[in-house]
């Protein structure tokens, strides 16, 4: 392999799209983006036109090129590409490729009674694999569009996963030529048994035409090549494969560093997410974790909560037009050390899914208004204790968790943070040079283009720890007063709320006034 060869990592995000050119070192020695709108948003409804996903990758990747043409290379010398996208978002298409209605986002809530329907009918399945079906996964949308937009679903020939669309557009392919791919991280939330590995028997007990979901390829497997006239428009070489990607969250975990069975990794964006490396399979009766596959092979439970980014911003800075701002200089002045004295629960609305499931449980701080630095110190070590609980409830269900803590998102830029958390988990946070889902994207990519399907020669050769936080054994007694102090309040109001819910659901049986005798 030529040394001056490069890996292509896309990533599809919510606001925007981003491309990452990455050496065999592991340098990034390009990148494009390219925005998004908001989706729409009515209700629990959240679609998007797929045709902007392709409209914003190509930005994207126009973008990358002309960057690494400037610094001498060429976008005829990207061998592999991998594309990560958010998980659960799926779009259906006809024969040609055409998107029959917008996407289904992530986090749209319509399919409620199709979730608990699937857990119904894939009841042994599901035990097997250990998770629940809620609306924001793929499966439950897709049954809804068999239920609630028949004609768009006989007129479909596949429904894919957003990444899925994209990398058929790279390929030149539609569902006429029989051979779009998926991967094993995207389809998860589909229904896919990854471990028998196939799409299992009852989806068509639940009305599904198994024969409308893609073929499933593992992460990082050869799915295609890029077409010759999408390579031409793009600068890239027909020869350029590519490869099976992953979910958004799994790219990031691959991204960050953790790399052994009992490592972990948070990403702090708008929420909170876990993820930790586990030699076998972890199952959580009440749907809070399920298991992705790891690009090395292991398994990779996780789970996603609603406080984070989203939340420290509403308690930080409110409705303020400078928002951004505001957070930025609260930041720069954060430093190490003893807690603020504060407990905050920083969601940006009311309901939890993950450490605990409870759709009322309110958000709530015991700081003052008067000290915005107090204020916005608490929102952070709210997050590091939920983090800290999270791992807990992890464990509980078998995880191995004796690793370390690696860190992606943008909370692993805050370095007083990684403190924090460090001080909080009691063990070390670690972050890597590009802890991002676009580089998790190449490194999959590079993984059989270099290394022979190794991931751990991969990640050894390409992704080096820039940044570790060692607890302050100093410090120690104090942040484990806090957590206990977190806790405490958290299963208080827990109570509290459960018991009003209890009075408000007796006093709903009463017979009215008008209604006795």
């Amino acid at each position: 392999m030529a040394a001056d060869s490069y890996v292509l990592g896309i990533d599809i995000g919510t606001s925007g799209v981003k491309a990452l050119v990455v050496d065999r070192g592991g340098a990034v020695v390009a990148r494009g983006a390219a925005g998004l709108p908001a989706p729409v948003a009515v209700g629990n409804r959240r679609e998007q036109d797929a045709n902007l996903w392709w409209a914003a990758a190509i930005g994207a990747i126009h973008h990358a090129v002309r960057e690494l043409r400037a610094a001498g290379g060429a976008g005829e010398a990207i061998v592999a590409v991998a594309v990560d996208a958010t998980s659960g978002t799926v779009v259906p298409v006809d024969k040609t490729l055409r998107p029959l209605c917008p996407g289904l986002m992530y986090n749209d809530g319509r399919a409620v009674a199709e979730a608990s329907r699937l857990n119904e009918i894939g009841a042994t399945t599901l035990d097997r694999l250990g998770y629940r079906f809620n609306a924001s996964f793929g499966l439950a949308k897709i049954l809804w569009l068999h239920q609630q937009e028949p004609r768009v679903m006989e007129n479909a020939s596949l429904v894919l996963h957003q990444s899925d669309y994209l990398t058929a557009r790279l390929a030149d392919l539609t569902p006429a030529d029989g051979a779009i791919l998926t991967d094993e991280s995207n389809s998860l939330k589909s229904g896919y048994d990854i471990l028998d590995r196939r799409w299992p028997d009852y989806l068509s007990d639940a009305g599904i035409d198994a024969g409308k979901l893609p073929g499933v390829a593992a992460i990082g497997a050869p799915i295609g090549k890029v077409g010759r006239n999408m390579a031409a428009e793009l600068g890239l070489s027909p020869d350029c494969e590519i490869v099976g990607g992953m979910s958004d969250g799994t790219a990031a975990c691959a991204a960050s560093g953790a790399r052994r069975v009992g490592d972990m990794n948070t990403t702090l964006g708008t929420t909170v997410v876990w993820k930790t490396i586990t030699s076998q399979l972890v199952k959580d009766a009440a749907g809070r974790l399920y298991s992705h596959r790891h690009p090395g092979g292991a398994f990779l439970p996780g789970g996603a909560g609603n406080a984070g980014g989203e939340g420290i911003r509403r308690f930080a800075a409110g409705d303020a037009t400078d928002a951004g701002a505001r957070l930025g200089r609260l930041a720069a002045a954060l430093t190490p050390g003893a807690p603020s004295g504060a407990i905050t629960y920083p969601l940006p609305a009311p309901g939890e899914r993950f450490p605990f499931v409870d759709s009322d449980f309110a958000p709530f701080t015991t700081a003052g208004p008067e000290d915005e630095g107090a204020l916005y110190r608490s929102c952070l070590e709210g997050v590091a204790c939920i983090e800290r609980w999270g791992y807990e409830v992890a464990a509980e269900l078998g995880a191995e968790c004796g690793g370390e803590v690696w860190t992606a998102g943008k909370g692993a830029e805050i370095d007083p943070w990684m403190q924090i958390r460090a001080d909080t988990l009691g063990r070390p946070v670690c972050r890597a040079a590009h802890p991002e889902s676009g580089f998790g994207s190449a490194l999959v990519a590079a993984m059989n283009s270099w290394f022979g399907g190794s991931w751990e020669e991969t990640v050894a050769q390409m992704n080096r720890e820039t940044f570790r936080c060692e607890p302050d054994a100093s410090r120690r007694q104090a942040y484990e007063d806090m957590y206990g102090r977190f806790r405490a309040i958290c299963e208080e109001r827990r109570g509290a709320g459960e018991a009003s819910r209890e009075e408000a659901a007796g006093a709903a049986k009463l017979p009215s006034k008008e209604g006795q005798g």
